[in-house]
Order: structure tokens, then C-alpha cells, then sequence
């Protein structure tokens, strides 16, 4: 193991985490632009309880709860379109990835942090682990995904 593999893992965990709550927070704002917080939050819930009586109704093949399920769908569609603006605009931010790649990619060659047991991992999937964990991380602190 090398010198610089510390520094390396420690960057790159400090750059996906930078990027990952500047990308949750813009997503807080954008959901409070098109939505209003509350609103996405009483949506959310309902969304989630709708799939879960969908689900239940086609587990136990259950006609009345389909029925009765059928009549709120239209309303959900519209809810689902409602919060789907923010991530519209959000994915305009994507391309920005194919510009921090080629940069970061020749900056971190070689295996950028060691995990016992698995051995040395590259920057690419290092990178990725560190990406989901502070996605996952941001996302809640800043309450957009439930804790529960």
C-alpha cells in the first residue's frame, strides 16, 4: 500500500460528499420552487400509501380494494407529474459529470483506497460507493427521503 492511498480515499470521499449535498440541497430548493415543501411531503405519503394498497390489492387479488384503487389513480398520476418538475430540472446537471470524469479519472489512477479483506479499489467504483453513501446521507438530513 502506498503513501498517497489515505490522501486519495479521503479527497474523494470529501469531493462526493460536496458534490452529493450541494445536488440534495439544490433539489430541496427546486422542490420548494415547483411544489412547496409541505405539499411534497403530503404527496409523498400519499404516493406510498397508494403503492402499498396497490401492492396489497394485487397480492391478494382483492377486486374491491383494485376498484377502489383504480378511482385514485388518476389523482396520484397527477401528484407523481407534480414532483417529477425538480427532477426535470435537476437532470439538466448531468453533463457536468462527463466534465469532473476525465478530469478526476487521470488525477486518481490506480487503486485510490484499500479495503481489508477486498483489497485495493479504484477511483471509478470508490468514487461510486462514496457517491451513493453521501446521496443516501444528504438525502435524509435534509429530509427528502424518510428515515423510516
Amino acid at each position: 500500500m502506498s503513501a498517497g492511498i489515505p490522501m486519495a480515499t479521503i479527497q474523494i470521499m470529501l469531493i462526493s460528499l460536496t458534490i452529493s449535498f450541494a445536488v440534495s440541497s439544490l433539489n430541496r430548493l427546486l422542490i420548494s420552487k415547483f411544489v412547496g415543501w409541505k405539499q411534497y411531503k403530503v404527496m409523498q405519503k400519499e404516493i406510498a400509501e397508494y403503492q402499498a394498497q396497490l401492492t396489497k390489492a394485487m397480492r391478494t387479488k382483492d377486486k374491491k380494494l383494485m376498484e377502489k384503487i383504480k378511482k385514485k389513480e388518476p389523482q396520484i398520476m397527477n401528484m407523481q407529474k407534480k414532483l417529477l418538475k425538480p427532477q426535470l430540472a435537476l437532470f439538466g446537471l448531468y453533463p457536468i459529470y462527463f466534465i469532473i470524469w476525465p478530469i478526476l479519472t487521470p488525477m486518481y489512477s490506480g487503486n485510490v483506497a484499500y479495503i481489508p479483506g477486498i483489497g485495493g479499489i479504484p477511483f471509478i467504483y470508490w468514487y461510486m460507493i462514496c457517491s451513493l453513501l453521501f446521496g443516501v446521507l444528504s438525502s435524509r438530513l435534509l429530509g427528502m427521503m424518510s428515515m423510516e
